[in-house]
């Protein structure tokens, strides 16, 4: 009897050890598996990106007039409604906590976090809505370690079904955040297509809208009386939305030299559109040399070309940065005056 008394109470006694501890661990480690997501990312007009190394510059969102802008502490561009909708309507929108890190992690990854971790902060108007610092991935780049300030420690953050990590989805890139749209004009807007070939002029035309119909004019300012105005118009409509290759600026524009004897070497083939109220836009596209990468295809001999035949640099008017276009988005836009008005 007094064995069974003995191994009763020891199993008594682990109980409650059990029950303390885990009650401890549950304190611990207790955390909102949807601490980071967004209730309405529909009332969200504001991002706020700042990160904790004073080296890097912060990256404002916000939206005016229902476009999207990025600004920093030099520019204000146009920014990216997709990445943006997807930081909003994917990522905020399925992010769940997978676990907090364990005592082990806790130090290193606050730490990491401290130092290069990315602090966001959402907006409705000037109301704080939300705020959360993003970390860097996990050892196995499928999940993401993030920080709330209500939550005890680090958590390990995922999407349920997919496998990889969000911290691009918080980058201090200024240049990703910019729409990769270069030229943007609402096609019933546009009053005025201007195409330059400077390399050979007598390729250059313009098209008008005047008394309700599309005036093809040649280089000299003639009308060509043979145009078809229905298919002038159609053309036209073509330069109402034209986008570079997402993502940052091209490496060349850290060589300076370089980029610059490019542009001063001239371009080959240049778009200016006038819309209703007077407002110009355009760019100017640049051949790409062919070098040790290229995807130039070889000619029947063998050889290589020397400039790349589906990409080209792309320079917005009024900016110093050359982007990469490709010739998939260009083609059906790169006319001569024969082309739109053909010799009969």
């Amino acid at each position: 009897m007094k064995r069974i008394g003995i191994l009763i109470s020891a199993i008594a006694a682990l109980i409650i050890v059990f029950i303390l501890f885990k009650k401890n661990i549950n304190q611990t480690h207790s955390f909102d598996p949807n601490a980071f997501r967004l209730g309405s990312p529909d009332k969200i007009n504001k991002i706020l990106l700042s990160p904790n190394n004073p080296k890097l510059s912060y990256i404002i969102l916000y939206k005016e007039k229902d476009k999207w802008f990025v600004k920093n502490d030099k520019l204000t561009e146009p920014a990216d409604t997709h990445s943006i909708r997807e930081l909003l309507y994917w990522v905020l929108k399925k992010a769940q906590v997978k676990s907090p890190v364990s005592d082990a992690e806790k130090e290193p990854v606050t730490r990491e976090i401290a130092l290069n971790g990315v602090k966001a902060v959402f907006y409705d108007g000037s109301s704080e809505i939300s705020a959360f610092y993003a970390g860097n991935p996990t050892p196995n780049q499928e999940a993401t370690y993030m920080y709330h300030p209500d939550m005890e420690r680090p958590c390990i953050v995922e999407i349920s079904g997919f496998k990889g990590y969000l911290t691009p989805y918080f980058t201090l890139d200024f240049d990703a955040w910019r729409s990769p749209v270069i030229l943007d004009v609402p096609s019933e807007q546009i009053q005025k297509v201007d195409i330059s070939w400077p390399e050979d002029p007598q390729k250059s035309f313009s098209i008008s809208r005047e008394n309700n119909s599309a005036v093809l004019r040649d280089v000299n300012g003639k009308i060509v009386a043979a145009a078809n105005s229905t298919r002038l118009l159609s053309f036209m409509e073509r330069f109402q939305n034209i986008s570079r290759e997402y993502g940052e600026t091209a490496g060349i524009n850290r060589k300076s030299a370089l980029r610059d004897s490019i542009i001063q070497n001239g371009h080959f083939f240049g778009i200016s559109i006038t819309d209703v109220n007077g407002k110009r836009q355009g760019l100017r596209m640049y051949r790409m040399k062919t070098g040790p990468e290229t995807y130039a295809p070889d000619r029947r001999d063998g050889s290589v070309p020397n400039f790349e035949t589906d990409t080209y640099w792309v320079q917005i008017e009024g900016k110093k940065e050359l982007w990469v276009i490709q010739g998939a988005i260009m083609n059906s836009r790169m006319k001569t005056l024969s082309d739109v008005a053909p010799v009969k």
